[in-house]
């Protein structure tokens, strides 16, 4: 059996595992599909090929909060991991801002639930590192939840800084340029930009916001 096929034939089983029959959304590379079972959950199928480090969904996977995406099952075949998550209903922050700010009761309950979330990931060893409006999800019944783990790291105290520079440009905290090694203090910092634009900023638009330009990599502080 080739590499590609018993990849195909364990993602198949995973999937009869969920009982999942419905294919509700798939990419053009299928490295994101979305899954609904017979009892009506909805999932995310997750492909990242290796030599990917999966060790921050690992630990996700441990833990169970309201206000983060759960992670159900990581499974793994002879070319990449397979990881089935919670699918979010709901809409992101940017959508349900709409354009406006937002009353100060939403502002503040909305940042408590992502702080909750946060104070979770931060107790685990891991650091989103890219918190912002299109990572925050609204979900149908008003829970707010975190999502996107895909730059997110576990913190290691005897790492000075980062290999690769990651985040999005707006919210991504000073340290995230290359300079030292993110920390909780790393996702504080885009909330409280996050929440200033909340509660102060009408247009909350991503469309200027990218992700850290890697020639910024060599941007070093004087001081």
């Amino acid at each position: 059996m080739s590499q590609k096929s018993l990849y195909d034939f364990e993602t198949e089983q995973i999937d009869k595992m969920f009982d999942c029959k419905n294919y509700l959304f798939k990419n053009s590379k299928h490295e994101k599909v979305i899954l609904e079972s017979d009892t009506g959950v909805k999932m995310v199928r997750h492909i990242i090929y290796k030599p990917a480090d999966v060790s921050v969904y690992q630990r996700l996977a441990l833990i169970n909060n309201p206000y983060l995406c759960r992670i159900y099952e990581i499974s793994e075949s002879t070319e990449a991991y397979t990881i089935y998550e919670e699918f979010c209903d709901g809409m992101t922050l940017t959508d349900y801002a709409n354009g406006e700010t937002l009353a100060e009761h939403d502002a503040l309950n909305i940042t408590c639930s992502i702080c909750q979330g946060l104070y979770a990931l931060h107790n685990s060893g891991i650091v989103h590192r890219d918190i912002k409006p299109d990572n925050i999800i609204i979900c149908d019944d008003n829970n707010v939840k975190i999502i996107d783990f895909d730059i997110s790291k576990i913190y290691k105290s005897n790492q000075r800084s980062h290999t690769q520079t990651l985040g999005t440009v707006g919210f991504a905290a000073p340290e995230q340029f290359g300079m030292q090694q993110s920390d909780a203090r790393t996702d504080l910092y885009s909330l409280a930009v996050l929440l200033r634009k909340l509660k102060y900023e009408k247009k909350m638009s991503m469309t200027n916001c990218g992700r850290i330009p890697r020639h910024w990599q060599r941007i070093r502080t004087s001081l």
